[in-house]
């Protein structure tokens, strides 16, 4: 069980750290980029402001806290075409850059010049342009083209780069956290430790006294005869003696986790609980139905098993409303083994399922239920699934509720 919560912090917390990290590099690495978009777009805006390679004095202004200079033009990468407005290459200017040939020219500014977008990215032979169209009086489209191969790449460096001190943060988180997890998880585990020995202490002391009151009941019968006085006594020790007994068992249930694992004929095991409460259902005036499919094997204890189905259809005969049905079913679908048992309860309209496997919880909080219960039999099946690897839930639906277990 330890191990498991262990294992549970373990992935709690690598899950939390790796969420964070996702985040935060996530979002560095978006304004990266948004980053590197906006200087190629602010260089090839810059660039398309060219007056027959003169700049104006005030356009060199409007970029100054772009980080852009009067020297950008010549440190850039970039071709300038002027296209008709029916997309025909009018001129162009490729002194500015070694990539495109004059060969290359028609076919490399395809993209820039047939769409209708003003800016965008493209790809040509392995390397990333961008393009700008600004269009200008006379109806001609100037059209400039900038190489951001260089721009992007430390983007994807970067990129990739978070990804690796990412993978080596989770790895080295979760070396930590196996180091340190018992140290975490240690209150948990000496108050566990403290619970199961208040439990076995005090079911021991308690025996003692419950035996001497049954023993001076039985005593004070011999003399003067039961009477109601006596015989609630008595039952009251009964009541006081199983609930011992279960806590008990509970708490060896909980060390158990170490269990091996046998083959376990759990179609059996369902007929043989059925037989034994068909006759119980009856004579509370309920009808139990059950339909068990043959050889259904589970990785299991035999007598936990056992155990796990008689809780639940105890528990459905118990809390069965009166004159209601009971519905066992056990069913084998793919490699998994499915138990459901269902029964009417009108009074469950609105209860907390959620709390059905805590322990010592009824729904009746006053316990002036006449149903006879301590609350923890559910949390006991709980367990053994648990033990079982496999998976218990609680669903409630027009009157009839319904567990279903899957191992």
């Amino acid at each position: 069980m330890f191990r498991a919560l262990k294992l549970k912090f373990i992935g709690i917390s690598a899950l939390s750290m790796l969420i964070v990290l996702v985040i935060v590099l996530g979002l560095v690495n978006l304004i990266t980029y948004r980053n590197a978009l906006d200087e190629i777009f602010n260089t090839l805006d810059f660039i398309s402001g060219h007056n027959d390679g003169y700049l104006q004095e005030k356009e060199i202004k409007a970029f100054k806290n772009k980080d852009i200079t009067v020297e950008t033009q010549y440190e850039s990468r970039y071709i300038v075409l002027n296209v008709s407005p029916y997309g025909d290459i009018i001129s162009y200017d490729n002194e500015h850059i070694a990539a495109i040939t004059e060969n290359d020219i028609e076919d490399f500014s395809s993209v820039a010049i047939n769409t209708k977008s003003k800016r965008g990215l493209f790809d040509y032979n392995g390397f990333v342009y961008a393009y700008y169209r600004v269009e200008q009086t006379d109806g001609i489209i100037k059209i400039t083209i900038l190489d951001c191969t260089r721009n992007l790449s430390i983007v994807h460096y970067f990129v990739s780069f978070s990804i690796y001190v990412g993978a080596l943060s989770m790895l080295l988180l979760i070396l930590l956290l196996s180091v340190f997890s018992r140290k975490a998880v240690q209150p948990y585990i000496k108050n566990h430790e403290a619970q199961k020995m208040f439990i076995t202490n005090a079911s021991h002391e308690l025996k003692t006294p419950l035996a001497v009151i049954s023993a001076n009941t039985e005593v004070i019968e011999m003399m003067g005869g039961k009477n109601e006085w006596t015989e609630s006594t008595i039952n009251q020790v009964k009541r006081m003696t199983d609930l011992i007994s279960q806590l008990v068992v509970l708490s060896k249930l909980e060390e158990r986790q170490d269990i091996v694992l046998t083959d376990v004929d759990m179609s059996e095991e369902a007929k043989s609980v059925v037989s034994s409460l068909k006759t119980v259902a009856e004579t509370q005036g309920k009808t139990l139905k059950y339909k068990i499919a043959d050889n259904i094997h589970v990785n299991a204890d035999e007598n936990g098993m056992h155990e796990l189905i008689s809780i639940l259809l105890d528990n459905a005969v118990k809390y069965c409303d009166e004159n209601g049905m009971i519905e066992l079913n056990l069913s084998q679908k793919g490699k998994t083994a499915v138990l459901t048992i269902t029964n009417d309860y009108k009074d469950g309209e609105g209860e907390d399922l959620s709390r059905y496997f805590d322990r010592f919880y009824r729904a009746d909080e006053s316990h002036n239920s006449a149903r006879s219960g301590y609350g923890i039999g559910l949390s006991m099946a709980e367990s053994l699934v648990g033990m079982f690897k496999g998976k218990i839930s609680v669903s409630y639906k027009k009157t009839r509720i319904k567990f279903t277990v899957t191992i």
